[in-house]
């Protein structure tokens, strides 16, 4: 039996509303075996650099060949493009042309771009849901077995966004805050290695609310509850953390924010 098509979705539209819904029925109006993840929808409204950071950091455990529908869309409706950008192991990222998909598409590889032709999709009669009006169909299409040269034509170039990297400093590094989880775990762009540090040794991070000590440790119990940490979590990246707390409201971060890690 042939391996049902995987489809990933990315947004910010949150799940008050339908719009995930929708977008799901169109896909599966093509591929009704087609499996549905969805990565998150609860990106900051807007927020590129962020929803760029989760699906860099997702999209290498995604099963080869998953098509990556990602919509975070402060352009709608205005000239950017429609892109699908394919990677060398069989990916798809479907979305908007403005840069956020880019680091999650070159980390697996990216092989071919193409510009979506929107007169080759059903017209629509608004312009403010290209993640159901088109992406959607786009995935689908993609999802049942179509080319995406029936879809639109090659792309000589696309829109790249750059992931800030730390910036070493007297005594530390400048890293910035790429995402707040559920926890309030507070999700930096600083790898263990840039540390050079062995689990234990505490260190000065510098938050807007004023300096803290912690410690870098191997798990959020390895301090007493409510103690702030630095430790390694689940995206391989390094996060200031309170252990049974959350470090994003007692030390008021959110994503974009830079914070200080000096020794």
């Amino acid at each position: 039996m042939a391996d049902r098509p995987v489809v990933s979705l990315l947004t910010d539209f949150g799940l008050r509303d339908p719009y995930v819904a929708q977008v799901k029925a169109v896909i599966l109006s093509y591929c009704r075996d087609a499996a549905i993840i969805d990565l998150t929808h609860d990106v900051d409204a807007f927020n590129e650099l962020q929803a760029a950071f989760i699906l860099k950091v997702s999209a290498p455990h995604m099963p080869e060949g998953t098509i990556h529908v990602c919509v975070v869309d402060p352009g709608v409706g205005s000239g950017r493009r429609g892109i699908i950008l394919e990677t060398r192991r069989g990916d798809f990222f479907v979305g908007p042309d403005t840069g956020f998909m880019a680091p999650a598409a070159e980390e697996l590889g990216v092989k071919a771009a193409y510009v979506i032709d929107e007169a080759r999709l059903p017209p629509r009669s608004e312009e403010t849901f290209h993640a159901r009006d088109v992406f959607a169909h786009v995935a689908g299409r993609l999802a049942r077995g179509d080319e995406p040269l029936s879809l639109g034509y090659e792309a000589r170039s696309y829109a790249r966004l750059s992931l800030p990297k730390p910036k070493r400093m007297p005594g530390g590094f400048e890293a910035t805050v790429m995402h707040v989880d559920r926890f309030g775990n507070a999700i930096t762009n600083l790898r263990p290695g840039d540390l050079e540090a062995g689990y234990g040794e505490v260190f000065r991070v510098r938050t807007p609310t004023g300096d803290v000590e912690c410690a870098f440790v191997k798990a959020y119990g390895h301090v007493p509850p409510r103690s702030p940490l630095l430790t390694v979590g689940g995206t391989g990246y390094i996060e200031l953390s309170v252990n049974r707390g959350s470090a994003a409201e007692r030390y008021g971060l959110k994503p974009g924010d830079r914070i200080m890690v000096l020794r």
